[in-house]
């Protein structure tokens, strides 16, 4: 586990908060609230929520994108790359075809997501919603249900790649380049 989250805005964020509502509290309504104490008992909860949800390696790197902001970047093979409650630019610009057809399936939970392919990839997306936005390269917009794209370099019978975009209550963006 790297001490980054030492330097981490949501620690030093969370204490400037507590800081300011106890001099706040203290000289308005005469509490004293023990602030270093709070304040270590809520590092304590962060260090445990980041154990529990990063694991205790990042070694080998995560298609998961949870509580945050993250690049993930395609190999070129089939793959599941997730967004949950949090920001994510899933980046299959990389991705080539050669003989097999590929499928991805991206899924983006409670979050915001950005799915980026090359404008001249035979895809196909279907993209499965509910209570979420799903917005493909042609300009349509799925909210509920399901909505199938085809690229232009899409041809039936040839190797393509798969794209299962399931959006629940959040929002997605898949974008040719």
């Amino acid at each position: 586990m790297k001490m980054g989250i030492l330097f981490s805005g949501l620690v030093w964020g969370t204490f400037f908060i507590l800081l300011g509502l106890s001099i706040i509290l203290k000289y308005s309504l005469h509490v004293d609230i023990p602030v270093i104490r709070l304040f270590v008992a809520f590092f304590l909860i962060y260090l445990g929520l980041k154990v529990i949800l990063d694991g205790f390696s990042k070694e080998v790197p995560s298609p998961n994108v949870v509580l945050g902001e993250g690049h993930l970047k395609a190999a070129p093979k089939d793959g599941e790359y997730n967004v949950l409650f949090g920001k994510g630019v899933i980046d299959l610009t990389e991705i080539g075809l050669k003989d097999n057809d590929l499928s991805v399936e991206a899924n983006t939970i409670f979050g915001s997501s950005t799915i980026k392919v090359k404008s001249d990839l035979p895809l196909l997306v279907r993209a499965n919603t509910a209570f979420g936005n799903a917005r493909l390269p042609d300009g349509n917009t799925a909210a509920v249900g399901t909505y199938v794209y085809q690229s232009k370099a899409f041809k039936n019978g040839r190797p393509h790649l798969t794209l299962n975009l399931n959006v629940v209550f959040g929002n997605s963006e898949v974008v040719e380049q």
